[in-house]
């Protein structure tokens, strides 16, 4: 949650929304027309951060991809009522076209989660998430806004996905 934590952007995310998931570490892959990926992370309730579960990513993807990377995600849930959507394991479908070599990337995103808008850095600390506005309100899709930051690998891809979360409460 460090890396999002630094983008000011964020900032009025972890003020106002009710709660988030945090996955540190999403590992991903594909070769030709198939992929997946998976990632374990934590479910917090803000502003104090209070840990109340876990939450496992899985994702199956279908499309012209290549290759591999590691991602972190961030979910905000806007209300108790959409975290507790959420802890009711909804499946999502997502669009993406993205390019990671190494630590570099360029990514954009359209997902019933919320569109992210397009997002290129060096790195993890140097990549500045898009999809909001410095110093306006937070916006949500769904009563949930999801950013990612990719981290490093060597992957091609446009695809179209579906990701499943598995929660465990505490």
């Amino acid at each position: 949650m460090d890396t999002f934590k630094k983008q000011e952007i964020l900032k009025p995310y972890f003020e106002n929304a009710f709660g988030c998931a945090a996955f540190p570490s999403v590992a991903k892959g594909g070769l030709f027309f198939v992929g997946g990926a998976y990632g374990k992370g934590s479910l917090y309730k803000l502003p104090s951060e209070e840990i109340v579960g876990s939450v496992e990513l899985k994702q199956a993807s279908a499309g012209w991809v290549l290759g591999g990377e590691v991602y972190q995600e961030i979910i905000f849930f806007e209300t108790e009522a959409d975290f507790k959507n959420f802890t009711a394991g909804n499946f999502e479908f997502a669009a993406d076209a993205k390019v990671v070599a190494l630590t570099a990337a360029a990514s954009a995103k359209g997902s019933t989660m919320g569109n992210q808008g397009i997002q290129v850095g060096k790195s993890p600390d140097e990549t500045k998430v898009s999809g909001a506005d410095k110093g306006a309100a937070p916006v949500y899709t769904k009563g949930m806004k999801v950013f990612t930051v990719s981290v490093g690998g060597l992957m091609y891809q446009a695809t179209i996905s579906g990701q499943k979360f598995d929660v465990k409460m505490n």
